[in-house]
């Protein structure tokens, strides 16, 4: 056993450096067995991360200097956390310190009063001090809203996109990212409305974008407006529950749309990931990303469980998608700053008046994949066991250098034995009763 090397032990959580020397050439047939020998490459990992809203990038510049910078370096570089991806909100979301857009000029055809001025305070130089320690942070963004005097409810909260105004939101969008360029921060992918299938019945910052709205934007007046400024952000589609495939489906069949599209964005809050495979099926190529889910602040919520988490993650890897994106950075300990009552806590909790950091349940279970994944990594499609129980969360990737990262998450009451095949040899693993373990050979 000392060629198997514990990275790290925390509250029925593991990871562990393995040597090729434990595969032993025993078979233990009582156990059930992951073939690794026949696994075949599936999608490429993007990465993991989490979304910088405005109310994140508020708790964060809060910090004092040195307790910011700890916190940074924890999340961002390499041999830390190695979180590498970030999604930012064009304008105010519901984790926003007040409700905003940057031209509140009804019929501003000219965007002659379009400003991101307000992002300049904290938002903006949060973002440049990430990318300083990790160059590579893909960054993607989509609106709440559009500014309220483009819908049918004449504010940000609710309502629908108004037809008449779909060429200068694009001109809009195009600004935003621009701008976001100039200021030193390149923006890699868009989606053209978050959770485009609800107004949030006025709640909050929010919209309908009809997808004949959302097909125009995508394969039409976007990709033009794009070239035109130099920008080669990649455009997402859908970017809402997994329950939606049908409308991306039929969004695909413009080929147009097809050709513009990079990636399909999905979040989990309505219906699950298996819903998707249709999808994986009739694009192989096209990748699909999960952009959105974050934890809870009450108690007993069952985003509180590290085992919700393995299962959440397991299941969206392994229908296809080349990401997980968490909800908020940081928020306060009641989730808050926010433009309403919600529920949502951050990746970490920064406690109001403190300056101490909390890492979530979320955190924990992202410290299982993000760390030992490198960008360009593929999930490894092993051949189906009917031994393995139900209660089996398993993931496996492949790095770019050859290395393979194995996520097992056991959440069975009792503990549970499998073994790996690698090389025509075995390793037993024996997962204690609900834990998450990683094993990196």
């Amino acid at each position: 056993m000392e060629r198997i090397q514990m990275l790290r032990s925390d509250e029925n959580a593991f990871a562990f450096q393995v040597e090729n020397q434990p595969f032993s050439s025993h078979y233990y047939y009582a156990y059930p067995t992951v073939d690794l020998d026949h696994a075949a490459p599936a999608q490429t990992m993007l990465g993991f991360g989490a979304s910088f809203t405005d109310a994140s990038c508020y708790v964060i510049s809060r910090l004092p200097p040195e307790r910011k910078k700890a916190l940074l370096e924890d999340l961002f570089l390499p041999d830390r956390m190695n979180l590498s991806i970030g999604r930012l909100n064009v304008g105010a979301s519901d984790y926003s310190t007040e409700v905003y857009c940057y031209d509140d000029v009804p019929d501003d055809w000219k965007l002659e009063h379009f400003s991101i001025a307000r992002d300049e305070a904290y938002l903006i130089p949060l973002l440049r001090e990430i990318r300083a320690m990790r160059p590579d942070l893909y960054l993607f963004c989509a609106p709440w809203s559009p500014p309220g005097w483009m819908k049918t409810s004449n504010s940000m909260c609710g309502g629908y996109m108004r037809g008449k105004y779909l060429e200068l939101f694009a001109d809009y969008y195009v600004a935003y990212l621009k701008a976001y360029r100039d200021a030193g921060i390149v923006i890699d992918a868009a989606s053209m409305q978050n959770e485009p299938d609800t107004d949030q019945l006025g709640r909050m910052p929010a919209s309908i974008l009809h997808p004949d709205f959302e097909m125009e934007l995508i394969g039409r007046l976007m990709p033009p407006r794009l070239k035109a400024a130099g920008l080669s952000t990649k455009l997402w589609l859908y970017d809402h529950n997994y329950i939606g495939w049908r409308r991306v489906m039929g969004m695909l069949s413009d080929p147009d749309v097809l050709a513009h599209t990079d990636a399909v964005a999905f979040h989990p809050y309505e219906g699950n990931p298996e819903m998707i495979r249709p999808l994986r099926e009739a694009f192989p190529e096209m990748p699909l990303q999960m952009t959105e889910k974050g934890p809870n602040h009450k108690k007993n919520a069952p985003e509180g469980k590290l085992m919700w988490w393995s299962h959440s993650i397991a299941r969206a890897l392994n229908c296809g998608c080349g990401s997980y994106c968490g909800w908020n950075y940081a928020l306060d300990e009641k989730g808050a700053p926010n433009t309403g009552s919600y529920e949502c806590a951050g990746l970490v909790a920064i406690p109001s008046g403190s300056d101490q950091i909390v890492p979530s349940v979320q955190y924990r279970a992202f410290r299982h994949y993000a760390p030992f994944l490198r960008r360009g990594s593929r999930r490894m499609v092993c051949p189906e066991s009917s031994a393995l129980p139900d209660t089996l969360d398993l993931v496996i990737f492949r790095n770019p250098d050859g290395g393979h990262v194995a996520v097992l998450g056991n959440r069975a009451a009792g503990n549970f034995s499998i073994q790996l095949q690698w090389h025509s040899r075995y390793l037993r693993v024996l997962l204690p009763a609900e834990s998450l373990t990683t094993l990196c050979f």
